[in-house]
């Protein structure tokens, strides 16, 4: 544990309002900075909520986001009362990423406008692209077929030997009616055929015991729990000792969309009775 941090600073008068003024007042060295940057971005993806505001946050898992970087950083609650600087840099940390997401949604919807007005144009292009081939192969057809005529025309009059006058046939009389057929269809793709691959998830035992132990089992949710932050026994057990309030908020925010709400029901029985046992 670093124990560089000893003496008190203060809260500035003036609200910081970026990055660069919380580091300054701070006045932090640079590795200390960055442990600290580490600390907030690690603890606020696994308690808080990084596409909404700090206003707009859960007290409760406020409440849980301090007292973690607390106990892995002591010193910074003994040396910046009320954790100001903490405060101060969530707050900037939180209002870049709102801001991040809103610029996403924009230019997206920007692209999806582009797209919308430039579909009808590229249709056109291909319908007449489309004709285009078509009268080329039409033309070559016809082309072909009056070549073969005037051969067989040809044939024929070099075998033919006449006694007087030459009397040439019109090329109509002996030619043979062509009959063009066309073979026309797209060539057959085979079907894709989507199936969810297992990717193989190096955890604990422990993890895997406990989402086996529910009705139905969960053990698809051990990814989940590892990207959560909860690899072993001693985890499962540090967040079997969360209030019931903060372990729902946790798994709405954690799982939301990846199970229903019989998994759900399960899986907070399970926690409920872990707390009482």
């Amino acid at each position: 544990m670093c124990t560089e941090l000893f003496r008190i600073i203060s809260q500035p008068a003036r609200p910081c309002k970026a990055v660069q003024d919380v580091k300054i007042a701070s006045k932090m060295n640079p590795r200390q900075w960055q442990r600290l940057r580490a600390l907030v971005i690690d603890a606020a993806a696994r308690f808080l909520n990084t596409q909404d505001r700090y206003e707009h946050q859960d007290p409760e898992m406020v409440r849980l986001f301090y007292q973690a970087v607390h106990a892995t950083w002591p010193e910074v609650a003994a040396k910046y009362p009320n954790s100001w600087v903490l405060v101060w840099y969530l707050k900037i940390y939180l209002l870049k990423r709102v801001y991040r997401k809103r610029w996403s949604e924009k230019v997206a919807r920007e692209r999806a406008s582009s797209q919308a007005r430039q579909q009808p144009r590229r249709l056109r292009v291909a319908i007449n692209t489309n004709r285009s081939f078509c009268q080329i192969d039409t033309g070559a057809s016809q082309a072909c077929v009056a070549m073969r005529t005037r051969r067989r025309t040809t044939a024929y009059d070099r075998l033919v030997s006449p006694s007087g006058p030459e009397i040439r046939a019109s090329p109509a009389m002996y030619c043979s009616s062509v009959t063009l057929s066309q073979n026309s269809g797209s060539p057959s793709s085979p079907a894709s055929a989507h199936s969810h691959s297992v990717v193989p998830v190096q955890s604990s035992r422990a993890v895997f015991r406990f989402l086996d132990s529910m009705s139905p089992s969960l053990v698809k949710l051990v990814p989940d729990f590892l990207s959560a932050g909860i690899y072993d026994q001693s985890h499962l057990e540090d967040f079997f000792t969360w209030p019931e309030k903060a372990q729902r908020n946790f798994l709405l925010k954690t799982f939301t969309g990846k199970v229903n709400a019989l998994e759900l029901g399960a899986m907070l029985i399970a926690l409920n009775s872990r707390r009482h046992g």
